[in-house]
């Protein structure tokens, strides 16, 4: 018999089983991603009813199994439930959700992943960035999180800190332009483009949502971060397929 656990967690995600039972899909601090299981948590009045919807955040008692875990009871500490009542924010939640899901793992702490995911809803529904921007920013502060973060201050190739014009995502960062020939795949960046990811690196995840920039600029943004997204995630994100069709 395994003891009982205590962990801080967002539910990512939900799926029915059988009549009366979810399976729960839990970003937390302390275990990473794992695999809930809630028995009746879809009975009439269910303690569990509250605490087994997506976006929901707060403290989950769980009992350990060989390969997932089962819900006991929960403290709810923050639903988000006002994310689902708009069909844009709902998908660029869920987007947000799937990608933390492909970047965490079972077994391995996620608490910067779990702030950040925290602190990207409560972006959403301030509306007080575009929440194309926070998409966009999301991306990149959460692949900084994962060790995948752009080199953005020196050249990758030489490690000059001057004539920084070109990026190479494949090379994960700038190129002088005596560098550029030498490089793979690289791109021409403006130089309010590198400002831009220069502070998303540098802010802590509680400040990371706290700037605009130009449209011209964004585009210019969303278009790397996309790409070096592709890079290294070798999934279809199924939210993308919504907001592609809002778009």
């Amino acid at each position: 018999m395994f003891d009982e656990v205590i962990v801080q967690g967002i539910v990512l995600d939900t799926s029915l089983l059988k009549e009366y039972d979810k399976r729960l899909v839990i970003l937390t601090a302390e275990l990473g991603r794992i695999t809930v299981f809630a028995n009746g948590a879809r009975r009439k009045n269910s303690q569990l009813a509250a605490s087994s919807q997506k976006f929901v955040m707060g403290s989950f008692r769980l009992r350990p199994g060989r390969d997932s875990y089962t819900l006991v009871n929960a403290d709810v500490k923050k639903t988000f439930f006002e994310l689902s009542y708009d069909l844009e924010k709902m998908s660029y939640a869920s987007f947000a959700c799937e990608l933390a899901g492909y970047f965490t793992t079972e077994g391995v702490g996620a608490k910067d992943e779990l702030n950040l995911l925290y602190v990207t809803f409560n972006a959403l529904l301030s509306e007080r960035m575009g929440i194309d921007l926070i998409k966009t920013v999301y991306i990149c502060k959460l692949l900084d999180i994962e060790g995948l973060g752009l080199e953005m201050t020196r050249c990758v190739k030489s490690g000059v800190e001057t004539n920084l014009h070109h990026i190479s995502l494949e090379e994960g960062g700038l190129v002088t332009d005596a560098q550029v020939m030498f490089a793979k795949n690289p791109v021409l960046i403006s130089d309010d483009a590198i400002y831009a990811i220069r502070y998303i690196l540098s802010r802590s995840i509680a400040a990371v949502y706290s700037f605009d920039i130009s449209l011209e600029t964004y585009n210019e943004l969303d278009k790397l971060m996309t790409a070096y997204l592709n890079l290294h995630a070798d999934r279809h994100f199924k939210s993308l397929d919504i907001l592609n069709s809002l778009l």
